[in-house]
């Protein structure tokens, strides 16, 4: 039975402009019509860990902007619970400019808004919320003392940690030390650890070295090269599932909000491992943050067609 994920973090309103390159510095091209999506790795981790089957409750802020009234709909539609949605008074609804090339990679620039004051005092109002919650996740596109607060009090109440570091900020061993899985993608990882990666050798070092730093587990997603998980006792090499990348935006929250799903559902790791691995490569199959978030059935469908 399927355990109660509590997310922490952004809502942001993606523009996504698909290109036919990444343009230098002062040069002008033409890119396709804009195309309007939610997003924010916060609402996309929640809304990837509900699609999924898990039993969620979302904490974000957002703003008081037709944008921010528009996303506060569309998440109580989405089965998010309204108590938990906040919204500044003062600040317009989180952005994100996403230049897409025909590779699928992408470049983005956010624009924190109201994400930017869901502050610590914030969180005591939801205080008596821990007592149900099993796993825990969150990001970095809320200020770096809220997220600390909020792993301190989920440790409190024993629950699992999950961490995305993104984007990539310098992070104390005090607050990895409250962290069970840090999962940064490659360049996360190389920034966090300190360490250039140039062959699998110097994956599994910066790996140890973010264990040093003081998390119990790591694991990095390296798009179409799959993931790798390290702890103390065990590493684990997950191939990538081969499919056609349309759009990478979400795939990392996709398999962020997996992750903390199949955790929940009491999975072993290297199970819970495949099915988010599944989760991002299906994501990064369609258009658009929220939109190419797959759900249970789904994702299940894919898996029984894939060889292990």
């Amino acid at each position: 039975m399927a355990k109660k994920v509590l997310v922490l973090g952004s809502s942001n309103v993606d523009f996504i402009l698909r290109i036919p390159r990444f343009h230098n510095p002062g040069e002008t091209i033409l890119g396709e019509n804009l195309v309007t999506a939610f997003g924010g790795k916060g609402a996309n981790q929640a809304i990837a860990a509900r699609r999924l089957g898990g039993k969620v409750s979302f904490i974000t802020k957002l703003g008081n902007d037709p944008y921010g009234k528009s996303y506060l709909k569309y998440l109580i539609k989405n089965g998010l619970d309204q108590k938990c949605l906040l919204m500044d008074r003062n600040l317009p609804n989180g952005m994100a400019l996403i230049e897409l090339n025909p590779k699928g990679e992408n470049r983005i620039i956010v624009s924190p808004g109201a994400n930017g004051s869901l502050f610590v005092k914030d969180l005591r109002r939801f205080a008596r919320i821990w007592k149900e919650v099993n796993v825990f996740v969150t990001q970095l596109e809320i200020p770096l003392q809220t997220v600390k607060a909020a792993l301190e009090m989920a440790k409190d109440h024993g629950t699992l940690t999950l961490l995305n570091p993104s984007p990539s900020i310098p992070l104390p061993s005090q607050l990895l030390s409250l962290v069970d899985f840090l999962v940064p993608n490659e360049w996360e990882a190389q920034f966090l650890a300190g360490i250039k990666m140039k062959g699998n050798e110097d994956l599994l070092k910066i790996a140890k070295r973010l264990l040093h730093m003081g998390t119990k587990n790591v694991v990095i997603t390296l798009g179409p090269k799959g993931a790798f998980f390290k702890n103390r006792d065990e590493e684990i090499w997950m191939e990538a599932f081969k499919v056609k990348a349309i759009d990478t935006t979400a795939a990392g929250d996709a398999f962020m909000g997996a992750l903390a799903c199949g955790l929940a559902e009491g999975k072993p790791i290297r199970e819970a491992l495949r099915f988010a691995n599944a989760a991002g490569a299906l994501a990064a199959t369609k258009l658009g943050a929220q939109p190419s978030l797959p759900h249970r059935k789904e994702l299940g469908n894919f898996l029984r067609k894939q060889k292990d």
